[in-house]
């Protein structure tokens, strides 16, 4: 990520409702920058998610990860780590579950920003903690959504 990248995404994180102590950049000056967030859902459970930067950021689609609580399982105690259409997650790397954010048509990157990113993996933490409670799929919450 360029320097004027950094400054846009940093400006567009500190004017959101996301709390400067909820974000950190790490590790900008090696070839492994990622942004590393905790997201508090809405039952008051604590996540860290990890944005990967390195892959030529923001020209390719960054792989998200949910670092903690590892690992994430399903409802009858599955593994996430496969991908799955369902649950929109992709194959999983180090334990970490892998959300799936944006697909390819849909990534822009002089439009989407790390804010926007955050915004949907929190939206896809609340249907995963409805899926630990119902054991519906995040696709069956999505089901007629229009997004």
């Amino acid at each position: 990520m360029t320097y004027d990248r950094y400054q846009i995404e940093l400006g567009v994180l500190q004017n959101s409702t996301i709390k400067s102590k909820q974000y950190k950049f790490m590790d900008m000056d090696t070839p492994y920058p990622y942004l590393a967030v905790a997201i508090q859902t809405n039952s008051l459970r604590c996540y860290v998610v990890k944005i990967d930067l390195s892959d030529n950021y923001p020209y390719n689609i960054p792989k998200v990860f949910i670092t903690s609580p590892k690992p994430l399982l399903t409802r009858s105690g599955g593994s996430m780590l496969q991908a799955s259409h369902s649950m929109h997650t992709l194959t999983g790397e180090n334990g970490c579950v892998r959300v799936c954010h944006y697909g390819y048509e849909d990534w822009a990157p002089n439009r989407i920003t790390l804010y926007q990113i955050i915004i949907k993996v929190r939206i896809w933490l609340e249907m995963y903690e409805c899926h630990l409670k119902t054991g519906k799929t995040l696709d069956e919450f999505l089901k007629g959504a229009n997004y």
